[in-house]
């Protein structure tokens, strides 16, 4: 197999990882990661019955350990300064 594996770390300040004041956000990430005749290309492993398998890896840093299962268990439907609000609640719980 021939793994493609590259990171980089978000810069929370740009606009990319904001929330939206227009149509679109500017891009943000690896734009030349991988060339497209890589994944094309007959045998790819990671390609099967036109589904692409990946696997994505999270560093959530300085988030204690006892709030992930929480933090991951909230309603990603929820607006983003509702679940903040919901996470420094249960921070607050956690500390007391």
């Amino acid at each position: 197999q021939q793994h493609i594996i590259d990171s980089f770390r978000p810069d929370t300040k740009s606009n990319s990882f904001q929330r939206p004041r227009s149509e679109m956000n500017i891009a943000s990430g690896i734009p030349k990661f991988c060339s497209l005749s890589i994944i094309q290309a007959d045998g790819n492993a990671y390609i099967r019955d036109d589904t692409m398998f990946i696997k994505i890896m999270m560093d959530f840093g300085d988030l204690p350990k006892n709030s992930l299962q929480f933090i991951l268990g909230l309603n990603p439907g929820f607006p983003m300064n509702i679940q903040q609000a919901i996470m420094k609640e249960e921070s607050k719980k956690q500390t007391q």
